[in-house]
Order: structure tokens, then C-alpha cells, then sequence
């Protein structure tokens, strides 16, 4: 019978986990409506899965600027779930809720699994906090969705069902992450030698690891290059920007494999040293004191996600501020439970709930520290103009001026608001093909030019700064603008400061002066010689 302290506690975590949700949630949409995500992920996902309602299953343009099928870039066929809800509602807006229950409902099975460990709920609730406080995971709800973030949930599930030996469950919740992204074959495979190394038995493991390895090798070298465009996987090519981050090892599965295993000391030395990736390893295990090293077994499940983010030549993959790291917050939490037991039985110094308690003194600090929140003394690195933004009735009057069927090229940051068509691009991609052309000229964030000095030689790809949300050299953005603004082959079909909208064909006539006193004033504001 379940005790009133059980229930005590349980009541907590359900108010913990529901606050957690609506923080996300409202983050997510502020943020949306607030033109701080991307055509180039939010984007993709609503144009690949609008795609499945108007005969273009997994339609995808954004990426190369020609028509792909999204699974040639990245194998995530879970996103057909959304299909029947956009059926009812085509929105992004059922995107956000489903990232922000997934983030926030894994904290559910961290609670089961650290009140079964622990043989305590308060240590349970202790460690479902950790969990949700985590600055990696609150940062990565700050992202725009990712396919990723629905994985958190089932891999917190896998965990919980290796420690109950409940093989059911264990093998669902493979079954959906496969569905999420290209790798997690190899997470499936360390699910399967975790499950084999605690409970004992080898028959389940051996099919996990089977179906994990099959996967990989099906997925990697089959499917994927079946459906991309050139024929290979992207990410081991040279010449395609933040998508090539693999061919430093080799541009194929077997060059690869044939330099980890002939060259492991010029990976190891390049990855964790040239690359971040000790300093990365460094931060995640610091957030849970070490914890998890007196427990390395419970990270085999993670391994995949881990040389994934390491090995990237994409510093983005191993970074705080990043949504790549999500998968591992349930794994590195659980682990880190298992680690504090262990240490409590080797020392009689501190109790496993004393230790536990310090876990949570530091997630809790670092948490808020580094919160996409505008808490007082908290970083807020992606400083939006503001808080919470509501939806902006102009984006259907532009709609309706462009045309469903007109193709565009869009600003980066407000792409994802026209992405439901079958030709858009990011600006300024096609401006020289398109038949409407979409700006907002305004910065989405304070953040302009708060570039750390290393960085400055390629601002744009300093995440949380302007250049980043317009994917492009605010120079450059002003300088294109203005030479579309002398030239004959579009017209302004709609101007109302700060948005901006050419259309093919038009008479290159109207509020021209109006729209150059607003260039004027952003070149000052952004900081730009003329």
C-alpha cells in the first residue's frame, strides 16, 4: 500500500514536472513568436511533415535548395506521428508541446528508477529535480524542436526497464528511438549489453544488439544514401557547411571505422583536445560532481550520442547551449544515482541522500545560472527583445498577399512561419528565382554583436547572436537588400516596418525612401561601416 509520504512526494514531482511543461511551453512559443527559430530546423520539420498532406511525403528544400526527401539528411520517420495532427491543425504549435512533454515527462522514470535504487522518494523526487534543472536540457527546449527531444523520454523509459527487467517495455522503447535519429542503432546496441551485464540474461541482449547493429548498417548504408541526393551520407562529404562533420575520419562507414581502429591516438588527440571534446565531457560530468564514473556500465546506452557529439567537426554538437546532448541527461542523472550508491557503500563519510543533495545544490545553481530565462543573475545568452511574445497578425496578411503556391525566399528567422508550401528557401538562397522574397527588418534579439573575439572571424555561426538567427553577415543582409531594392526584377508588394516583402514582376517603385532610412538606422544599431 502506497504511504502518505509516497504520495507526499509523488504530488510534488507532478507539480514539478506540469511547472516544467508550461515554463517549455511558453518558452517555446515565445520564442517562435518572437522570429527566434530557424527555417533551417523548425522549418524542415513543418514543411517535411505538411509535405505528407499535399503528396510530397518528407518534403524537404530548405536544406540544398532543391527538392529532397528529409530522410536522405536525417532518418526520423517518428515525424509521421504528426501527420494526422496536422490533419486537424497545421501547426508548428504541436511541435513545441510535443518537445516540451517529452523533456519535462522523463523526469517520471528518473523518479522510479532513483526511489527504487535509493529506497527512497525523497531521494527520487532529489533526482528528478537534477534532472530537470539540467542546463543542457533546459537549453536544448530553447532550440527549436528537434526530433531528438522526443527520444528523452523512451530512453529514460529504457533505463527504468533494464532496472525493473521489465523486457517489454525495454524493447518498445528501442523500437521508438530507432524511429528518431540515424545513430541510435548503437544506443540500442549499449542498451542491450547493459541489459545483458546486470540482469544476466543473453538471449534478450543478443536480439537488442542485433536489432541495434542491423539497424545502424541498413539505416547508414542503405537507406540514407538510397535517398540522399549525391548517393552518400551527407554528413561524411565535403562542401555542405554545418552538415559535413564526419569527413575528417573518412568520407564512408568503412573509412571510418578503419581510422578509429588504426588511428585511435590522432582521433582521441584531434576530438577531445583540438575539437572540445574533453572540455565538453568535462562540463557534463562536472554538473553531476563525477558521479557517474563510479558507475561507467550505465553509460554504455549513451556511448552512441557521446562519440556522435565528440567526434563532430560541428562545435555546436558538444555544446551547453545546444539541443544534441538531450538524450543523455536522463542517462548521465541515472547513472549518477547508481554512482552515489556505490560511493556511500565504499566510504562511510556521506550518506548516498547527502551526496545526492550536493548533486542537487550544483544542478540547481548551474540550472538557473544558465537558464534561457530572464532570471536575475542568470546568463539568458539568447537575450530576446522580449520574455513572452504573442502571435503576429501580419504573418497572415503576408500569407495571403504571397499566395500558398508562390515559392519564396525567406529570412532565417522567420522561415519557419511560411514553411508549409512546396518551394521555400533560406535568404538569400533563389532571390534571383523566387516569386516573393520575405524579410523583417528588426533584430530578434539584444544580443549584436557580443561575439567573443575568436569567433568574430565567422560570426554567424556564434549561435545565440544576430548573425546566427539571420544565417548570414548582417553586413552582407543589408548590402543584399539594397541591391534588391535598385534593381528591376522585384517590386514591393508589402511594406510595414519592420517587414518587408518583394514579389517578381512588380513595378520597382513606392516607399523606397522609407525603407532606406530603416537600412540607415539598422547599419547604425548593428554596428556596420558603411
Amino acid at each position: 500500500m502506497t504511504s502518505i509520504s509516497t504520495k507526499h512526494f509523488r504530488w510534488w514531482l507532478g507539480i514539478a514536472i506540469a511547472v516544467h511543461f508550461i515554463i517549455l511551453i511558453l518558452l517555446g512559443l515565445s520564442r517562435h513568436w518572437g522570429y527566434m527559430t530557424s527555417i533551417n530546423d523548425l522549418g524542415q520539420f513543418d514543411q517535411a511533415i505538411w509535405g505528407w498532406l499535399h503528396g510530397e511525403p518528407f518534403l524537404n528544400t530548405i536544406t540544398l535548395n532543391q527538392q529532397v526527401n528529409w530522410l536522405g539528411l536525417h532518418f526520423q520517420p517518428i515525424l509521421i506521428v504528426f501527420v494526422p495532427l496536422y490533419a486537424i491543425l497545421s501547426s508548428v504549435i504541436w511541435l513545441t508541446i510535443a518537445q516540451a512533454f517529452a523533456l519535462s515527462i522523463a523526469a517520471w522514470p528518473v523518479f522510479l528508477i532513483a526511489n527504487r535504487v535509493c529506497q527512497s522518494e525523497k531521494a527520487g523526487l532529489m533526482w528528478a529535480l537534477v534532472y530537470l534543472v539540467n542546463p543542457f536540457l533546459l537549453n536544448a527546449a530553447a532550440w527549436d524542436f528537434h526530433i531528438i527531444s522526443l527520444a528523452v523520454p523512451f530512453v529514460a523509459m529504457g533505463m527504468l526497464s533494464i532496472e525493473s527487467k521489465n523486457l517489454r517495455i525495454l524493447f518498445l522503447s528501442c523500437l521508438v528511438i530507432l524511429s528518431c535519429k540515424e545513430h541510435l542503432g548503437v544506443m540500442v546496441v549499449g542498451f542491450g549489453l547493459l541489459w545483458w551485464i546486470k540482469n544476466k540474461s543473453c538471449k534478450p541482449a543478443i536480439g537488442l544488439i542485433l536489432i541495434g547493429a542491423a539497424h545502424s548498417i541498413l539505416v547508414l548504408s542503405i537507406i540514407m544514401p538510397a535517398l540522399s541526393p549525391t548517393g552518400e551520407h551527407l554528413m561524411l562529404e565535403e562542401g555542405f557547411g554545418h552538415l559535413t562533420r564526419y569527413s575528417w575520419l573518412g568520407n564512408s562507414l568503412k573509412e571510418i571505422f578503419q581510422m578509429l581502429l588504426f588511428n585511435p591516438i590522432y582521433v582521441i588527440k584531434a576530438a577531445m583536445f583540438e575539437m572540445g571534446g574533453g572540455s565538453y565531457l568535462l562540463v557534463l560530468l562536472l554538473l553531476f560532481l563525477g558521479f557517474p564514473l563510479a558507475a561507467p556500465l550505465f553509460l554504455l546506452p549513451g556511448l552512441a550520442d557521446l562519440a556522435a557529439n565528440i567526434l563532430s567537426a560541428n562545435p555546436m554538437m558538444g555544446g551547453m547551449f545546444s539541443y544534441h546532448s538531450a538524450d543523455l541527461i536522463p542517462i548521465l542523472t541515472i547513472t549518477a544515482v547508481y554512482g552515489v550508491e556505490r560511493i556511500s557503500r565504499w566510504t562511510k563519510k556521506f550518506s548516498a541522500k547527502e551526496l545526492a543533495g550536493f548533486v542537487f545544490i550544483t544542478s540547481t545553481i548551474l540550472g538557473y545560472y544558465f537558464a534561457p530565462l530572464p532570471l536575475p543573475g542568470a546568463q539568458n545568452v539568447w537575450a530576446p527583445n522580449h520574455f513572452f511574445n504573442l502571435p503576429d497578425p501580419i504573418i497572415q496578411t503576408i500569407r495571403s498577399k504571397v499566395g500558398d503556391k508562390a515559392s519564396i525566399s525567406a529570412q532565417a528567422n522567420v522561415g519557419a512561419h511560411f514553411s508549409q508550401r512546396k518551394q521555400i528557401y533560406r535568404f538569400p538562397n533563389k532571390v534571383e528565382d523566387v516569386d516573393a522574397i520575405i524579410l523583417r527588418l528588426e533584430s530578434p534579439t539584444t544580443n549584436i554583436n557580443n561575439i567573443p573575439e575568436k569567433m568574430k572571424s565567422d560570426r554567424k555561426y556564434f549561435a545565440t547572436t544576430l548573425d546566427a538567427h539571420l544565417q548570414m553577415d548582417r553586413t552582407e543582409y543589408i548590402d543584399t537588400i539594397e541591391h534588391l531594392l535598385s534593381g528591376s526584377k522585384y517590386g514591393i508588394l508589402y511594406w510595414n516596418d519592420p517587414w518587408l516583402v518583394f514579389k517578381r514582376g512588380l513595378p520597382n517603385h513606392g516607399s523606397h525612401k522609407q525603407i532606406k532610412q530603416k537600412l540607415y538606422q539598422l547599419r547604425r544599431e548593428w554596428q556596420i561601416n558603411s
